[in-house]
């Protein structure tokens, strides 16, 4: 038999157990241990027999050759000496401790160490067999070590039957045995110091991982002990698992799911705005194949019979109208569908690709604008299908200014006609024909296909109400008072959020509605140095958070951003560069020598060839309704510029402002006259004013395209005479437009933000702390009539009038003080402070 006194059992980080050398000062033999009735008496030590205890293993505790590899990462960081238990372990045992008799020990090493040394002594134990003494409990050890496998599934089965009320079937368990066991526990001898090295070591690896994250990594509920029947042994019960709260691990575990067909609580997410459904596609691109037949027929009859009727009138009168106006005007019409179309596609788009399934189309979702801005250049940022459908409607920027030159006039048999110039005829059938192309595309994109939407985003409130169940919001912290996107960007790194319906494992919350990540946030690593690091994005650190913090006071800050053509610089650049280019306009135009109802001379060739084609007409068409095409699509990201910072300057009044005029309006979503008639009922008389001129500024276009012809007056000389009603409208709307750039000078300091709010991250971020999504009124509404009934019905706790909401600082959701919307005068919280 093997001498115990010189080895020692430990845990080790492998499947089986392993003999670890110890240096004891004292030699023990197994002479000298005694269990239970054959210890005897100690005269030198204590006069109490050593007690004997069975001992069982805590089911949560087994520890077997299989969990060995499941659990390998826990006994890594688990440490192998407790440097702060050594004193305590020695006094806590004491008193159980087996000891032997000194005077023997003594003896026992005199013979050792008077024995001839050998080779084989080094492996042998040094002890011969003791007679009398039983080895069952050692061999006993070493098969319970070898069947911890076999143990933990019989624990599981019985657990398992008695909570299913079963009685437990009889199986031949360990216990049965009418033997002892030596108990494996370290602190059944008295062990050394550590040394500076193992202390080292204890250092190192002195973190243990806490029960949520072995629970992490193994979810099935700790087993109890067996009952057990034997009045000599007090069983080890393992503590009941903790319940998890409701705002737990379990409910940030967020699993997609499908509702029922047949549950009608849960709708379908297939909303589509009705200017974006079959119907309404199919009424644009029929008019679309109706001008192109019309512009065919036109190109085609001129062919072929010498033009479509004879000129009579001039400048002025019925039929120049008819062929030098309506076409821009029908155009303009088709324009206008398209432009709200596409603003349309801009709006949802976002929302869209967050409901795919595919997650590579999701990471650029919140980084989308959500805003149209303007159609000087096509934008590239979507799905492919819809990237080539918009740059097919874009072109629709140059169908006015073609149509305005699209008719001219040629000499027949000596008579002048009206006839389709060719080569602008066909051209603008290829644009409607793309056109329609783009709007096939578009259609098949959205058809059938899920949105996440229940209904139209259009405001504020729209956006908030799917953040309150949201568990992708712990990522946001700081980034209300960055500077751009691209910092959010870089904060918030590689997302994937999802929009639709959810579930978590916990049974008691059931298919809720919401932006959120598939399962539980993930932790992203990078490798530096060799070595696995969690990768902390630029913006997420603790220095850069304390910096965020400190800035939330900073006037600087908070009034840090305004979109680049509202700034003072540039506002006032527009309207100094407007107003002398209007100046120089009405001076050239009513000088006795310049007087433009005296025409002008072309410059180019006048005469029309053989298709119709006068290089006079060609230039003093395009050209003019060009420029005013381009003057319409400036004004254009203006007028969105106030709609969509008009909330925001409500929320920053010191009074703050009801929901109804701040968290509820749609201005950029809303059509030019409806936007006009919203505004001026909530006293918003600006955006009442520029949403109105922004489509009265398309008549620009089209008048511009009409507003000179080539004609040979009395003196046989060819001049380019103008259409003096349509030039005196043109001048009174370029002096509307001057004025209506002195209006973006004053008051604009509301209107300033920490960062723009062109992106749903953006707009989030200002939103992600707030207390308002603890509110009830944002909480699961079921449609938008149901969310904007709970806005406006809410009252005041204090003083019975309309809830009022701010932009400023207070304490969020995380008892911490954040940049964003809040309630006022909300019971039991502190006040929002609005820097002015």
């Amino acid at each position: 038999m093997m001498d115990l006194g010189s080895l020692d059992l430990r845990r080790v980080k492998h499947s089986r157990p392993q003999l670890q050398q110890v240096q004891t000062s004292e030699l023990l033999s197994g002479v000298d241990v005694r269990y239970g009735e054959n210890t005897p008496s100690l005269p030198s030590s204590t006069s109490d027999a050593a007690t004997v205890t069975r001992w069982a293993t805590p089911p949560s505790r087994f520890r077997t050759p299989e969990r060995s590899h499941e659990n390998l990462e826990d006994s890594i960081e688990a440490p192998l000496i407790r440097a702060s238990d050594w004193e305590a372990s020695h006094q806590r045992y004491n008193s159980n401790m087996v000891r032997f008799d000194e005077q023997q020990i003594r003896s026992m090493e005199a013979k050792a160490s008077g024995r001839p040394r050998r080779m084989s002594d080094q492996v042998e134990d040094e002890s011969p067999p003791t007679p009398n003494n039983d080895d069952t409990p050692f061999i006993r050890f070493a098969i319970d070590q070898l069947t911890r496998d076999e143990e933990a599934r019989r624990e599981a089965r019985r657990t398992q039957q008695l909570e299913q009320g079963q009685q437990p079937t009889n199986s031949q368990s360990s216990e049965e045995y009418p033997v002892e066991r030596i108990i494996p526990d370290e602190n059944r001898y008295i062990p050394q110091r550590p040394t500076r090295a193992e202390l080292a070591l204890i250092r190192k690896h002195r973190s243990t991982p806490g029960p949520g994250r072995l629970f992490g990594f193994n979810a099935t509920p700790p087993l109890s002990t067996p009952p057990t029947e034997d009045e000599g042994r007090v069983p080890i019960t393992a503590p009941p698992p903790a319940r998890s709260p409701p705002n737990g691990k379990d409910a940030e575990i967020f699993i997609p799911t499908l509702p029922s067909p047949n549950a009608k609580r849960h709708s379908e997410l297939k909303f589509l705005p009705t200017i974006l459904r079959p119907l309404s596609l199919l009424a644009i691109i029929t008019l679309c194949l109706m001008m192109t037949a019309a512009i065919m027929f036109c190109a085609i009859y001129s062919n072929y019979h010498d033009g479509l009727y004879s000129w009579d009138s001039g400048v002025s009168g019925g039929r120049y109208f008819i062929f030098g106006f309506l076409p821009q005007i029908l155009g303009a019409f088709i324009f206008l569908y398209v432009q709200y179309l596409m603003g349309a596609i801009t709006r949802i788009m976002p929302y869209v690709l967050m409901a795919m399934e595919d997650a590579e189309p999701r990471t650029n979702a919140l980084f989308l604008e959500a805003f149209p801005r303007h159609m000087l250049w096509p934008r590239w940022d979507g799905p492919m299908m819809i990237d080539i459908g918009v740059s097919c409607l874009w072109l629709s920027i140059f169908t006015i200014p073609l149509q305005g030159c699209l008719f001219s006039v040629v000499l027949v048999d000596g008579n002048w006609k009206w006839t389709a110039v060719q080569g602008i005829a066909w051209t603008l059938v290829a644009i409607y024909i793309s056109m329609c192309m783009g709007l096939v595309l578009i259609g098949a994109f959205f058809f059938r296909r899920t949105t996440g939407l229940l209904w139209d985003p259009r405001s504020l409130a729209d956006l908030i109400s799917l953040l309150p169940r949201s568990n992708s919001l712990r990522d946001y912290p700081g980034t209300e008072t960055m500077k751009s996107k691209q910092e959010i960007r870089v904060k918030l790194a590689d997302r994937s959020d999802r929009l639709g319906y959810w579930r978590t494992p916990s049974p008691t919350q059931g298919i809720f509605y919401s932006i959120g990540e598939t399962g539980a946030p993930t932790r992203r690593y990078t490798l530096e140095g060799g070595k696995a690091e969690r990768k902390v994005s630029s913006g997420s650190g603790l220095p850069d958070l304390e910096e965020s913090r400190s800035s939330l006071h900073d006037t600087a800050t908070r009034f840090r951003y305004i979109p680049w053509f509202l700034r003072d610089t540039f506002v006032v650049l527009w309207s100094v560069t407007a107003f002398f280019l209007l100046l120089a306009l009405i001076i050239v135009s009513f000088l006795p020598s310049t007087a433009i109802r005296h025409g002008f001379k072309p410059l180019v060739v006048a005469d029309p060839n053989g298709s119709g084609y006068s290089a006079a007409n060609f230039l003093y068409s395009f050209i003019p309704s060009l420029i005013g095409m381009m003057l319409y699509l400036l004004f254009q990201p203006i007028d969105m510029a106030f709609r969509k910072l008009q909330p925001w300057a409500e929320l920053s009044k010191p009074d703050g402002s009801p929901a109804v005029k701040s968290l509820l309006l749609d201005y950029p979503a809303s059509l030019p006259i409806q936007s006009t008639i919203t505004a001026l009922g909530n006293g918003h008389f600006r955006v009442a004013w520029f949403s109105l001129v922004s489509l009265l500024f398309i008549i620009l276009p089209i008048l511009a395209g009409g507003m000179f012809f080539p004609l040979t007056i009395t003196s046989g000389e060819v001049r380019m005479l103008p259409n003096l009603p349509s030039f005196y409208i043109c001048l009174a709307f370029l002096i509307i437009y001057f004025l209506t750039l002195l209006l973006t000078i004053p008051k604009r300091r509301t209107m300033h933000l920490p960062h723009s709010v062109d992106s749903l991250a953006e707009i989030i971020s200002f939103v992600h702390s707030s207390n308002i999504l603890d509110d009830a009124a944002f909480s699961a509404p079921r449609s938008k009539i149901d969310l904007v009934t709970r806005l406006v019905s809410a009252s005041s706790h204090f003083k019975g009038e309309g809830v009022k909401y701010a932009f400023g600082v207070g304490l969020g959701r995380g008892g911490k003080e954040s940049l964003g919307i809040e309630r006022l005068e909300r019971r039991g919280g502190d006040h929002v402070m609005i820097m002015g």
